[in-house]
């Protein structure tokens, strides 16, 4: 073997992946999960509260505007079905009462505003005063459950309530990138909306239309992009493109799923996990919004299997839970400022269409059971809720045949708590897979303890382990365990922070690759790509790289393998692993 190849493997076995400079996250403000009014309807809100503090609230424009301008949030419109169901100011004053936080998602249309897709009710959605009728919509909720009270002359609600304070979030639309309906809602209507609904741009209000979109009405509300469905940038930048030097939201918004349309993979696939599926899509948002936080408001898995039927995206139980508890962390580590999983209660338990059985709890003809993922998220909001992320340790670490994934969080009692689980590399989904590990603190805490999800227990099993030194022995499943030590030490030694972020995009890569830089100082670095063997195929920079993120791109022609990319300096060193198809 030669000297190359040998520091290779050294690197390939080390711990590399380097902290990243992020605003702090605290876990349960992180966390979030997919409902709607049924979660009140259904008596199991209360439930929800204990795995998070975050719903996006699935808000249909038909249930609460069945009739034009009478708005059933009130609990007194019995118009024009004669009662007043969804009862939706009951399910947002239990969410208070929770402690819940809520994002509303506008989304659908009354029989009354037309059949097509689209948020416009007259015209073909080209010009914003097409879109009148769901700004009139949107500007009521915003006066309703915002921050700033409104002039009730304004108001076309029963009850003339304006100001409560409930929410801060609002979603204007859901996957308006959609491909399987004609007729589409392309880009530059969409923006037309989008610059519309932000804050009344190119509409003006009138004695029939008083309150018209979200800023315009609470100048603190926050207007999400509505989650877009396909994980590539191309249909946001045309949304950009088409807004004449405006950025018409506060939130970019994205969902996916780890499917290739036929089966399920676990969230960290090689080519169909979470950040294989977003290719560059992280990387533009940095560039081209940076600052601007980025949500994933949809991922989930299946359950349910009829006979060897299923849907695309389904997992057994057990991997489900898993993989939800595994991609809060993988989605973190790729820099999103929230993540919701689809969804809180099974739309059909007994469906096999995709996304039917994807809830934590079953639907009500199946008794709103608790599934393992419930248990699973309930313990990680009690072990981690009020934990803040501190860095990743190790991300894909190799360690034989596994690789080893370890998240840093820090309590305000000073513990810190490492979530860590191992996978089988190259595996598509879980196989029960565990691996013996020594984990070294650094120093030796004064008490060490490990948390383990498990079915029907919301505080999980705990193991307590004896210290003799600086490390631990434990054993990694593909359950990620929770390891909570002191943060005391009887050692000064301590782990030194990293000051690098190297990546590389997409992995598996047919014609283009790119590779992403972060150093926090100036840095000499030598970035290089090599065959398995160790064969030097090119020499992409060896220079000096200024402080912030750089980018460097690699689009040769190569046979299809794996090579390795590998990032030199005088303080850091990581290789990575890609996958030409």
């Amino acid at each position: 073997m030669n000297n190359f190849l040998k520091l290779l493997v050294v690197l390939l076995a080390a711990q590399t992946v380097a902290a990243q400079e992020i605003e702090p996250v605290q876990m349960s403000e992180y966390m979030g999960i997919n409902t709607n009014v049924a979660a009140y309807d259904q008596h199991y809100l209360d439930d929800l509260s204990k795995c998070t503090k975050w719903i996006r609230e699935y808000h249909s424009w038909g249930h609460y505007e069945a009739a034009d301008n009478y708005y059933k949030w009130d609990n007194i419109t019995k118009q024009p079905q004669g009662h007043t169901w969804p009862n939706h100011n009951k399910f947002m004053d239990e969410c208070q009462r929770l402690g819940i936080n809520v994002l509303i998602n506008v989304l659908g249309k009354p029989k009354w505003a037309g059949e097509e897709r689209g948020a416009y009710t007259t015209g073909d959605g080209s010009e914003p005063e097409h879109y009148l009728d769901r700004l009139e919509f949107i500007g009521q909720l915003v006066a309703r459950y915002g921050s700033q009270k409104v002039d009730e002359s304004l108001l076309e609600t029963a009850d003339k309530v304006s100001g409560l304070g409930y929410v801060k979030y609002y979603e204007d639309d859901n996957e308006p990138d959609y491909w399987w309906e004609d007729p589409l809602w392309p880009a530059h209507k969409y923006a037309v909306y989008c610059n519309a609904v932000h804050d009344g741009y190119g509409v003006e209000t009138s004695g029939n239309y008083p309150l018209l979109g979200i800023k315009s009405v609470d100048s603190t509300a926050v207007h999400v992009l509505a989650g877009l469905a396909k994980t590539d940038p191309v249909y946001l930048q045309k949304i950009l493109n088409a807004s004449n030097g405006r950025v018409p939201f506060d939130v970019i918004n994205i969902h996916t799923y780890c499917t290739d349309k036929t089966n399920a993979y676990s969230p960290e696939h090689e080519k169909y996990g979470m950040e294989k599926n977003m290719g560059g899509f992280m990387e533009w948002c940095e560039r081209e919004l940076p600052g601007m936080p980025v949500w994933i408001t949809e991922f989930g898995w299946d359950t349910y299997i009829d006979n060897g039927q299923h849907s695309y995206v389904y997992a057994p139980h057990e991997q489900q839970a898993n993989y939800i508890l595994r991609s809060y962390f993988i989605t973190l580590e790729m820099g999103f400022q929230k993540a919701f999983l689809f969804m809180a209660a099974d739309p059909n338990s007994d469906g096999t269409l995709q996304y039917s059985s994807s809830g934590i709890i079953t639907d009500k003809e199946h008794g709103l059971r608790k599934k393992p993922s419930y248990y699973y998220l309930a313990t990680m909001q009690n072990v981690l809720g009020e934990a803040i992320y501190d860095s990743t340790v190790s991300y894909g670490e190799p360690a034989g045949n596994s690789e080893v994934y370890c998240f840093k969080f820090r309590k305000e009692n000073d513990e810190i708590v490492y979530a860590l689980w191992t996978r089988e590399d190259l595996s598509d989904t879980d196989n029960g897979t565990t691996l013996d590990y020594s984990f070294n603190f650094g120093y030796q805490p004064e008490y060490a303890h490990s948390v383990f999800p498990q079915d029907k227990d919301m505080n999980g099993d705990t193991l307590t382990h004896k210290l003799s030194g600086t490390a631990v022995d434990l054993t990694l499943t593909e359950t990620p365990q929770f390891l909570i030590v002191s943060g005391n030490s009887t050692s000064s030694i301590q782990p030194e922070e990293k000051e690098f972020n190297f990546k590389v995009y997409p992995n598996p890569t047919e014609n283009e690759l790119n590779i992403s830089l972060f150093s926090k100082k100036e840095s000499h670095m030598k970035v290089e790509i090599h065959s398995l063997e160790g064969k030097l195929m090119k020499t992409l920079a060896d220079r000096i790289f200024q402080p912030g993120n750089n980018y460097l791109t690699f689009s040769e022609k190569v046979a299809q393998g794996m090579y390795l990319v590998s990032v030199n300096s005088a303080e850091f060193r990581q290789v990575e692993k890609v996958f030409v198809q």
